[in-house]
């Protein structure tokens, strides 16, 4: 008996002792592999001890679960999948980067994909995955088909496999659900380079594959734009340079976020030719191919930014974009899912900031301000109050963009601000359509009638010079692409100034399925070529269209000498468009 008792004892002793190795081995080459696999990511001083030790925590788990998936119980896969996705958002908490990335984007998730592509290479070996990292992505996409960081984890694998052809279909989902992402640009003119090595692709007319070494933008220069919760970029449109240079809401100056580090490195990049900021795919210039020549600037100002160099100015923006608040009394499909307005402490936010930021630069700035592509004007308590401190006396070398969706722009409201038509340049009314119907499912819940009496009555303020340009726009999509010729003819009618023509971009709004079927202007939409018929025919070339965004859609535009108005500028001194300040302006 004795013997039997000492034999079982022992039998649990090595037991345990073995799973105790097993356990203790499986953490030593966890840490290891946390050491080697995440050694470009950086954190803040102390904190990457923490950092490793959740990562190895979590990664101990996973293999675990992974296992689970073998035996097949209820639940393990989207276990699994949730679990590794948190994994990775664990990792990206705080202030952790990736050595690669020297900012980060409004919407970066590139740290959660490269964590999710080291956790995979360190799950791979797992029975449930053959050695393969990439089946461990394709079982996320399996569960999760808009999952980003996962997308653009396999997208990799798939690069480094040169299965070059999948990569790009992955990465253009991962752009038709967040079309901004820099990460998936960058993905997919990897793609398309290794697409021109094995001589698949000529790349003549690809933005991905245009020099601009010698190129230069004024933008960084010129342009400073507000958007979501204050964030300020150097650039006309947040999307096309979606690196934050400061806040409005928080910043204690103008100047702070106008000469910010970041700004200043987003100007290095225009006077190095690397341009490591800009998005190839949604800016109209750079798709376009149409930056001019460093050496064809003209314009004394730019002339000498770019011969000294300068990345911090003393002179003010020519334009200021407030585009921060998303009030809004419509909710298009094209830009939001609900209606929007800001709640009372932001609005508390919002009035300290004009005070201590906006009013105090619009006074000194000789140019446009534009207000505002993030919501309505007049529905905005935050934008109305600037709206109606804004006068020729206080604000002598400011002119306003104004754009709105004309629904609030009656004879009453006009009648609130007895100086804003004084400070109006150019206003600019969005529509997205010609026919009542189509008008009232896209830009919910505005009604025809109330919008073109409140057009007919800017078209008169037009004629009697109570303003001096005014703008109708269309934001072209699956819907409206057909009533485009309508479209002209209603500005015809209107007198318009100009008639602008957009691209419809995903910022979030859409999941990528509905987002495919609305993008008309891509490729691969199956009435695309009917698209390309309209802006090729006659009625086009209507001297009001300014089809700017447009212009990528069509090789033979790009392939053309034709320069692009770029830089606004409504002063006194200069109040027409600037073509660049090139000879030919």
């Amino acid at each position: 008996m004795i013997h039997l008792r000492a034999m079982m004892q022992h039998r649990y002793v090595s037991g345990m002792r073995r799973r105790w190795a097993a356990a203790f081995g499986n953490g030593r080459v966890a840490k290891r592999w946390a050491r080697r696999a995440f050694a470009e990511f950086e954190v803040s001083a102390g904190r990457r001890a923490e950092m490793l030790s959740s990562i190895v925590t979590d990664a101990l788990h996973l293999t675990k679960l992974a296992d689970d998936l073998v035996v097949g119980r209820d639940g393990s896969r989207r276990c699994f999948v949730d679990f590794l996705l948190q994994a990775c958002q664990r990792v990206d908490s705080g202030d952790v980067r990736h050595r690669s990335a020297r900012l980060r984007s409004y919407v970066d998730v590139s740290v959660q994909a490269k964590a999710l592509r080291a956790f995979a290479d360190y799950l791979s070996p797992r029975k449930a995955f053959a050695g393969d990292p990439a089946n461990v992505t394709a079982l996320l996409l399996e569960e999760l088909p808009d999952s980003r960081p996962s997308l653009l984890a396999h997208a990799e694998l798939l690069i480094e496999r040169r299965h070059l052809d999948e990569a790009i279909a992955v990465i253009q989902r991962a752009l038709r659900i967040q079309a901004v992402c820099p990460s998936a640009q960058q993905l997919l003119s990897r793609a398309y380079a290794a697409q021109r090595e094995n001589g698949g692709r000529t790349g003549d007319l690809d933005g991905m594959n245009y020099d601009l070494s010698d190129k230069f933008c004024p933008m960084p220069f010129t342009h400073l734009a507000t958007g979501y919760k204050g964030d300020a970029f150097a650039c006309c449109c947040p999307a096309w340079v979606p690196f934050a240079v400061g806040n409005v809401l928080d910043a204690p100056s103008a100047d702070a976020v106008w000469n910010s580090d970041v700004a200043a490195e987003i100007r290095r990049s225009m006077h190095d030719g690397d341009f490591s900021y800009c998005s190839r795919t949604l800016c109209s210039y750079i798709a376009a191919q149409k930056l001019p020549l460093k050496a064809e600037i003209t314009d004394p100002l730019l002339r000498r930014y770019i011969d000294e160099r300068s990345v911090v100015l003393e002179e003010l923006p020519q334009m200021v974009q407030l585009n921060h608040d998303p009030t809004c009394n419509l909710a298009c499909p094209s830009c939001r899912t609900e209606i929007l307005t800001a709640k009372a402490e932001e609005q508390d936010t919002y009035a300290e900031s004009a005070r201590r930021v906006i009013l105090p630069l619009l006074r000194k700035v000789n140019g446009q301000s534009y207000i505002s592509g993030g919501g309505e004007a007049f529905a905005s308590k935050h934008y109305r109050s600037i709206l109606a401190a804004l006068n020729r006396t206080e604000y002598p070398d400011l002119y306003l963009y104004l754009i709105t969706n004309g629904q609030l722009t009656t004879a009453e409201r006009w009648r609130q601000f007895p100086d804003l038509l004084e400070m109006i340049d150019i206003l600019s009314v969005s529509i997205d359509a010609a026919r009542a119907e189509t008008y009232e499912r896209l830009r919910r819940p505005g009604k025809w009638p109330s919008l073109m009496k409140n057009l007919e009555l800017i078209a008169e303020m037009r004629r009697s010079g109570s303003i001096r340009r005014f703008q109708v726009n269309f934001v072209v999509q699956e819907e409206n692409y057909r009533e485009i010729p309508e479209f002209i003819e209603l500005g015809t009618r209107l007198g318009v100034d100009s008639i602008w023509l957009q691209r419809l971009t995903n910022y979030g709004a859409y999941a990528e399925g509905a987002f495919a079927k609305a993008d008309v202007t891509s490729p691969a939409h199956p009435q695309h070529t009917e698209l390309l018929d309209i802006l090729r025919s006659p009625v086009m070339s209507h001297p009001a269209i300014d089809m700017e965004m447009l212009m990528p859609l069509l090789p033979e535009v790009v392939a053309s000498d034709l320069r692009l108005p770029l830089l606004r500028h409504a002063s006194r001194r200069k109040c027409n468009e600037l073509r660049w300040g090139v000879i030919d302006a």
